[in-house]
């Protein structure tokens, strides 16, 4: 039963970030230079390349849970992605003791939002910023950290704090060129939450772009609650 905290924080993780191609390139900043601002950073992310509106991706989720009762659910489904972020997996069949989990959509991993769901700071060292993120409204994530590659805007990494003592979660990305796309085609997780420690691994191929994706369940209209975690 607790396994599905960790499949769910895995999810939500991977839909949170997953959907991130390549920005224009920004040109870079020197280390001595002021860390820009949040609006700055953010405006990094969202220049997705030219073109790109959806895609459609096989996805393999493979969770390991490295305690009792060390269970290790392995799926496959699909990834669908739309702009300006918003990220749908859809596993058709799952492990009974994962309670139906089939379907999860993406929607806090909307950089657009996040000046308006966060109090956002920003440092920088050597080659990456880092966008120290707290929460407006209170919830289970005290605070979610995004190194943010210096050169392009790419996210390669998210924790994600939570208000229980000793629960965090950490996500790295990696990313490769597809049809002349910068897409995330490798996430790799450590998951402790609900004294359930996980590792997990969600690796993504077959890529179809521009096709028509599942629309995703609409939003609160207040945008602070669109951010909810």
């Amino acid at each position: 039963m607790m396994l599905t905290f960790a499949v769910a924080a895995f999810l939500a993780a991977a839909a949170t970030a997953a959907g991130f191609a390549s920005p224009t390139p920004a040109p870079a900043t020197s280390a001595s230079s002021p860390s820009p601002g949040p609006a700055a950073v953010i405006g990094m992310i969202l220049r997705d390349n030219p073109g790109l509106q959806s895609y459609k991706a096989h996805a393999h989720l493979d969770i390991r849970q490295v305690n009792f009762p060390w269970l290790h659910p392995i799926v496959d489904g699909f990834e669908y992605y739309s702009q300006p972020g918003y990220t749908t997996y859809d596993f058709p069949h799952t492990p009974g003791y994962l309670q139906g989990i089939t379907k999860l959509e993406g929607s806090v991993g909307l950089a657009n939002r996040w000046l308006h769901c966060y109090d956002v700071t920003v440092s920088q060292a050597r080659d990456a910023f880092t966008l120290k993120m707290v929460p407006k409204i209170r919830g289970e994530v005290k605070e979610m950290d995004v190194l943010v590659d210096r050169s392009d805007g790419t996210i390669h990494h998210i924790d994600w704090w939570y208000q229980d003592p000793g629960d965090h979660v950490a996500l790295d990305q990696y990313f490769g060129f597809v049809s002349g796309y910068k897409v995330v085609t490798l996430q790799q997780s450590t998951i402790q939450r609900h004294h359930i420690r996980a590792v997990g691994n969600g690796s993504f191929d077959n890529f179809e772009f521009n096709i028509a994706v599942p629309t995703p369940t609409p939003t609160p209209g207040n945008p602070l609650h669109a951010c909810d975690n």
